[in-house]
């Protein structure tokens, strides 16, 4: 029997003003978090035994809703310094650590809030099993490797161009960031820290894919975006835009995981995969997502390739769930996040 033990990261240092209004309004709610709801659901099988850890602690006033007495430190302007000093790698190495000490002989399985917390399981597991031993294969809206000096280039492009744009010029955090380890980036430093193989790599389902007529835009803006995504790709990485697999499901994911040639394999599902489409409990709802039955339809063919290839897949996280919208009310029909969430987990390791 495999046992799997399963942790929670509840980190949320989201600097949106919306994300702020919304850890106001739920401070002292005791609501619980994807962690909570999500381990106690699990169950286990023939094959499978779910092991609960506990959660890597936060600072209280990081998490999705605070305490009272913690809210004087949630502000946009401390959430910016956090990410700028580089909080969201301290956290990474938090789960490591958490993972070579509690995990380990056994199979990591982290349920979460920021996705830069992944950073963390992978590197306990390239370290474990040789970098050049282990697949990554992360399901996502968003590609995870876009620094952000990088990704405020086309926000302020954005704010120029665009009337509708929901960002300000008098924004003041929209300028001048340093390119910090964070949610949006995690996957660059990984890269370029040489922490992971970059034909190892496998992003599946993004949305932010840059167009080809980007690369002759007028704005240097653009062409420079275009060019620093695209380099991923000429390094090795595999990014299967959403278009293109829902253009040709099936053989666009089998192209995919024909390329998978380690023994080892790990895991990660940004929820957001779905957002709009299948849920609505994604931290970030900005793309509209992949149905459930193609989520599911990836995972499947991962877990039937695995085994046909005899790969082993070493762990796993669902992470981006934010526990104030997932599980609600929206109209008529209740957010099914969490059961999604656990239909994802039993197909990874079934």
């Amino acid at each position: 029997m495999k046992n799997i033990k399963v942790f929670g990261l509840n980190l949320d240092p989201d600097e949106r003003d919306e994300s702020v209004v919304s850890k106001f309004s739920n401070a002292d709610s005791n609501i619980k978090d994807p962690y909570e709801i999500v381990s106690e659901k699990l169950k286990d099988s023939n094959d499978v035994k779910y092991i609960q850890l506990g959660k890597v602690q936060v600072e209280p006033w990081l998490v999705p809703a605070p305490k009272k007495e913690d809210l004087f430190m949630v502000d946009v302007d401390n959430l910016v310094a956090f990410i700028d000093a580089d909080g969201c790698r301290e956290y990474a190495l938090k789960v490591k650590e958490f993972i070579e000490e509690k995990v380990f002989p056994d199979t990591p399985l982290m349920i979460g809030v920021d996705h830069s917390g992944t950073g963390g399981c992978i590197e306990a597991l390239a370290e474990k099993y040789g970098k050049a031993n282990l697949s990554v294969v992360m399901l996502d809206s968003h590609f995870d490797g876009i620094i952000p000096t990088q990704r405020l280039k086309l926000i302020q492009h954005d704010i120029e161009y665009n009337p509708q744009t929901k960002f300000s010029k008098e924004d003041p955090y929209l300028y001048n960031r340093v390119d910090s380890f964070n949610a949006d980036s995690f996957l660059y430093f990984l890269l370029k820290e040489k922490k992971i193989v970059p034909k190892n790599l496998f992003v599946l389902g993004v949305s932010d894919y840059p167009p080809n007529a980007a690369k002759d835009a007028r704005d240097s803006r653009i062409r420079e975006y275009y060019e620093f995504y695209r380099k991923f790709e000429e390094d090795g990485v595999t990014i299967l835009p959403k278009n293109k697999l829902k253009a040709n499901f099936d053989m666009a994911l089998k192209k995919v995981l024909e390329k998978i040639k380690t023994p080892y394999v790990y895991v990660s599902v940004d929820i957001d995969i779905g957002s709009r489409q299948a849920l609505t409990g994604a931290r970030f709802l900005d793309y509209l997502g992949l149905e459930e039955s193609e989520i599911y339809k990836i995972l499947d063919g991962l877990n039937k390739y695995a085994k046909e290839k005899k790969i082993e897949i070493v762990g796993a996280d669902v992470m981006e769930i934010d526990q104030l919208k997932a599980g609600k009310k929206f109209g008529k029909n209740y957010d099914r996040t969490y059961d999604i969430t656990l239909e994802v987990i039993k197909r990874i390791f079934k």
